[in-house]
Formats: C-alpha cells, sequence, structure tokens
C-alpha cells in the first residue's frame, strides 16, 4: 500500500477547459458537451522555443502549470513524472510519411518534437526546474503505470512529485489502427501522506490477478473516451475528486491486473 495526497489537479480535454470547469462537469452540476481542445501558449518560452512546441506539447504544459498552480507550489522544487502512451502521434504521423519518400527530407522541428520526453524537456525550461524527470511509455497501461511510478517517488523520497499523463490522435491512416479519440490531458500534484491539507487523501495496491469489473466513467459521454484514449483512464480519478466523496476506483493494469485507489477527502 501507498499513501499520497492529491493537492493540486490539471486538466484539459474535449469539453473540459480546465480544473474548475471540469470539476462542474464531473461532480454533474453541468452536462457534458464535447469541444475542440485548445491549449494556451506556452508562458516561459522564447518566441522562437514557443513557435517549436506542438499542440501535444502545450497540452502537457498546460496541464501541469495547472496543477502546480492551484497547489500553490514552486515548479522549480517538484520532480516530475510524465506519461505518454505513443508520444506526440502527429508528428511520428508525419516523418513516417516523409520517410517513404524518396527524399526524406524530415522537418527539423517534427526531427526535434519527435522523442518521447520533448514535453519533459520544455517542462524544464518552463518551470526552471532541474528535478529529476521521468517520461513513461506502457501503452493501455500508461496513466496507472505513470501513477503508481510517481506515488512510489512521493513516499520513498518524501516529497511532492508532479504527475502529468497526456494522450493525443495520430494522424490518418494510424488513427485508423491506433484510435485514441481526442486529445486528453491530466496532472496531479502529490504530496506525502504526513503534509497538511490537499483536495484527498490516496492510497494505492496493485492486484495482479483481480479480474472482475473495473471502474469506468458515470459522466454520460466519457465512457468510450475512458476505453481509446490512455490518459483518459484517470476521469473516475477527476470525477471522485469532483464529487468530494470517498471511492474505490479499480483501473486496468496489466493482463487482468488492477491498480486500486482509495480515494477519501481531505
Amino acid at each position: 500500500m501507498i499513501d499520497a495526497r492529491i493537492v493540486g489537479v490539471g486538466v484539459l480535454g474535449p469539453g473540459l477547459t480546465g480544473w474548475p470547469a471540469a470539476r462542474d462537469v464531473f461532480a454533474g452540476n453541468v452536462p457534458y458537451e464535447p469541444s475542440p481542445v485548445e491549449a494556451p501558449p506556452p508562458e516561459g518560452l522564447s518566441p522562437r522555443e514557443r513557435r517549436r512546441t506542438s499542440p501535444a506539447v502545450r497540452l502537457a504544459l498546460a496541464v501541469a502549470r495547472e496543477a502546480v498552480d492551484n497547489a500553490s507550489d514552486d515548479a522549480k522544487e517538484l520532480p516530475v513524472v510524465f506519461g505518454w502512451a505513443h508520444g506526440d502521434g502527429p508528428v511520428v504521423q508525419r516523418i513516417l510519411e516523409e520517410l517513404a519518400t524518396p527524399e526524406r527530407y524530415v522537418s527539423p522541428t517534427d526531427f526535434h518534437n519527435s522523442v518521447h520526453n520533448v514535453a519533459v524537456g520544455y517542462w524544464s525550461i518552463v518551470s526552471g526546474s532541474h528535478q529529476s524527470c521521468s517520461s513513461i511509455a506502457a501503452a493501455g497501461d500508461t496513466f496507472p503505470a505513470s501513477l503508481l511510478k510517481a506515488l512510489a517517488q512521493v513516499q520513498s523520497e518524501a516529497r511532492r512529485v508532479l504527475l502529468v499523463v497526456c494522450e493525443v490522435p495520430f494522424l490518418e491512416p494510424l488513427d485508423a489502427v491506433c484510435p485514441v479519440g481526442a486529445p486528453f490531458g491530466v496532472a496531479f500534484d502529490l504530496a506525502p501522506a504526513e503534509d497538511r491539507g490537499g483536495i484527498a487523501r490516496l492510497s494505492a495496491s496493485f492486484e495482479p490477478e483481480a479480474g472482475g469489473d473495473v471502474t469506468i466513467p458515470r459522466t454520460e459521454g466519457l465512457q468510450s473516451f475512458w476505453n481509446q484514449n490512455p490518459a483518459a483512464r484517470a476521469i473516475p480519478v477527476l470525477e471522485a475528486l469532483a464529487g468530494g466523496e470517498a471511492a474505490e476506483i479499480r483501473i486496468p493494469y496489466g493482463t487482468g491486473g488492477r491498480l486500486v485507489l482509495s480515494l477519501s477527502p481531505c
């Protein structure tokens, strides 16, 4: 069992424009209405660096900043764990298409943005952080794998850790093979269980051969999205936080396994 506290939240997705608006949707106060996702230009970058950022990177930076600001933390002091199941899908698609041509003229900007830890690099620039960072890819298990890594780091180092998990669709034809649905990003500022305050207390355990039911979103219109977008596996956690309720959430993890989360409001 690993214990921690959630002290800050950031979220951006279709019809979910920041945590205050998303909280009203997840709490059932307003109906869910999907809309295009537009991440704001990242602050703290030079104009040249800002032009080079992709929509996927801007999405990651936006939710990371919201979670840190929500917790009133200093971003420079936070180790960070980033989770991307596939990396920047549109960049991957464009590079593959260019490599299939006789010229193979890969865009320098696309090449720059093709590495899996590109969001981590930009976050280090934006935040001024020299803290440790990790970049995790685990296909459909990316959210639970990244969360478990961040929680283990919180407990082992007795310090706050920022978790950011994002996913964006590929372009066609890869999107037809590996559909993601729509861009979605979520971030949690996690603190040791001994800290005071925060939004909720969180305990996590792993059941390797649990089988049985998993927790799917109760918000109408998000069930299929939860099944498509690996980052959207966080939605039941966000629903529990929005409702201010105690909850046990079972997230699929591995073959038949479950990451079991117990949440209780602070």
